[in-house]
């Protein structure tokens, strides 16, 4: 008996391994001797921030207060990965995009004007934003950083990957009446938007199809392709998988 119930570990860890999507990306960390020793101190932030500092520049330091690095110009746009903060001071891990090539430092936060983006839109907006799920014909999309904002690429589906259909989770509707999808992961692109009545910018599309929100989805659980809440289907699985052999081993036990 103990090895018929040995047999079964495989069976349930395949179980599982197929019901869990693997959704995770490993997040980039800086070369940089402050943060390997105070990585554990620092948040993530990964937004972009407009230069600002005071007298019209913005010095990069080695570390918080420490050594300068380089000064830079107000108006550049750069990127915050990494938060520390330490007596009472906020300091941001810049990656800044230069001609001569990429400038990396730490900066007083307070140097720094946030760029208005797709966390900010959706914080401004929440209680326009309903959370749903969507079925759509076309394959290819212009992206904006938010609804009526700024356009960042333009993105087709990949047969291999999934599609737009599952790439979007939320609805806004803006006051012209144009449907627009957030997309907060799908191929690498994180936090975007497509307009789901216009997605080429000018090509009007009508084949859009909202699906209602599963009282699940409504609760915030985690779906997989299809819908279906991914940790209750592993659980049911397993359960059914382990049910049946119980019955099997009991029939053989009264027969012997």
């Amino acid at each position: 008996m103990k090895r018929r119930l040995l047999m079964l570990f495989p069976i349930v860890l395949m179980v599982l391994t197929m019901a869990v999507p693997v959704s995770a990306d490993i997040i980039w960390e800086p070369d940089d001797s402050f943060y390997e020793a105070h990585s554990d101190e620092c948040v993530y932030v990964g937004r972009r921030y407009q230069l600002a500092g005071y007298g019209g520049t913005v010095t990069l330091f080695r570390a918080p207060g420490g050594m300068e690095k380089t000064t830079l110009d107000n108006g550049m746009e750069c990127t915050v990965q990494f938060l520390w903060t330490g007596k009472g001071i906020e300091w941001g891990y810049l990656m800044c995009g230069l001609d001569g090539g990429l400038q990396e430092g730490w900066a007083p936060m307070d140097d720094l004007s946030l760029v208005y983006d797709s966390q900010q839109f959706r914080a401004d907006h929440a209680g326009e934003i309903q959370e749903t799920t969507v079925q759509v014909d076309f394959q290819e999309a212009v992206l904006y950083h938010y609804p009526n904002g700024t356009v960042t690429e333009t993105l087709k589906e990949d047969a291999g990957y999934s599609t737009f259909s599952d790439a979007v989770t939320e609805l806004y509707t803006d006051e012209n009446g144009l449907r627009w999808g957030y997309i907060g992961y799908y191929k690498g692109v994180r936090e975007k938007w497509i307009c789901l009545d216009d997605p080429m910018n000018g090509e009007r599309n009508d084949g859009i199809v909202p699906v209602a929100p599963s009282a699940a989805q409504l609760r915030g659980s985690v779906t997989v392709r299809g819908g279906v809440p991914a940790l209750p289907l592993a659980v049911t699985l397993v359960a059914a998988v382990m049910a049946v052999t119980a019955a099997l081993l009991l029939r053989r036990q009264k027969r012997s």
